[in-house]
């Protein structure tokens, strides 16, 4: 399995996590880009892609929202997926547009905008990914349906680093645009199989990957899929990343003026289910 641990490159070192966890420190720019490149291109030759997924610590393990706490037995799963299955059903029912793309991308692009589902959130773009990694998200509400970030701030932020998932999926194409398949993945590109009038996964880079499992019974852990952790000291990240507007709150999440996807979910007025979230009402 392809991995950092043979890697030597200007401006890096190799350390551990608080979890014992391999990461590559990284210190300038291009060697960031040039550490995600070799781990880009040794999975490609195992048939696999690799995205990003930006965090501000790192933690033992990796699951969707929906599975998170939860065993992987298929009783502790039933309750939560019926609860979401009859949301995605009131949201496809009362909106046209859904019925206008592929059904596989029904789910990961509701959570794309809020709810709590089987999927994960990854993108193609590794400033889209160190932006998540330099904020926190806030949430509030009886369903959590009230988001914010904030910048972090390297002065009074306890944990000093930001990071970079490096996930891998199955690069097996299937007929619909978009959808990738193979034994052990499932990965949607939103910026393919959504029309871009939910524009802020084409603004992110979007995609999502789901773990396959056994028949209907899915892992609840999916850091299976991590072939490499990166870590930016947070002053280095804040830096690099500066103030360009297309790498804010406003240009990664579109107010609805401009999102017209976003809008139509949140003119449905779906009731929100404190065990499944909401579509988030992103503010500044």
């Amino acid at each position: 399995m392809a991995d950092f641990s043979k890697l030597t490159v200007k401006g890096t070192r190799h350390a551990s996590d608080a979890y014992g966890q391999h990461v590559l420190e990284v210190n300038d720019p291009h060697s960031l880009v040039q550490a995600a490149g070799y781990l880009k291109h040794l999975c490609a030759l195992n048939g696999e892609n690799v995205y990003f997924r930006g965090q501000a610590t790192t933690y033992p393990s990796l699951s969707p929202t929906l599975l998170r706490g939860i065993s992987s037995k298929q009783s502790a799963q039933a309750g939560r997926k019926a609860a979401m299955n009859r949301f995605i059903k009131e949201v496809v029912d009362g909106s046209p547009i859904f019925k206008r793309f592929n059904k596989i991308a029904h789910e990961p692009l509701l959570q794309h905008y809020g709810l709590q589902t089987t999927w994960l959130d990854i993108v193609d773009n590794i400033w889209v990914a160190l932006w998540f990694a330099v904020h926190r998200a806030h949430v509030s509400g009886k369903s959590a349906q009230y988001l914010h970030f904030e910048r972090r701030n390297p002065f009074d932020d306890k944990e000093h680093h930001a990071f970079i998932l490096l996930v891998a999926t199955d690069a097996q194409p299937t007929v619909v645009p978009g959808f990738l398949k193979g034994l052990t993945t499932e990965t949607v590109d939103l910026r393919v199989c959504a029309p871009s009038i939910f524009l802020r996964p084409h603004a992110q880079h979007g995609l999502l990957f789901r773990m396959r499992g056994n028949g209907i019974i899915r892992p609840v852990d999916y850091s299976s899929q991590v072939r490499g952790i990166i870590r930016i000291g947070l002053r280095n990240a804040l830096r690099w990343l500066g103030d360009a507007p297309t790498l804010s709150t406003h240009g990664l999440f579109p107010p609805p003026f401009y999102d017209h996807g976003y809008k139509i979910l949140l003119d449905g007025a779906f009731k929100p289910d404190s065990k499944i979230g909401s579509i988030f009402l992103v503010g500044a």
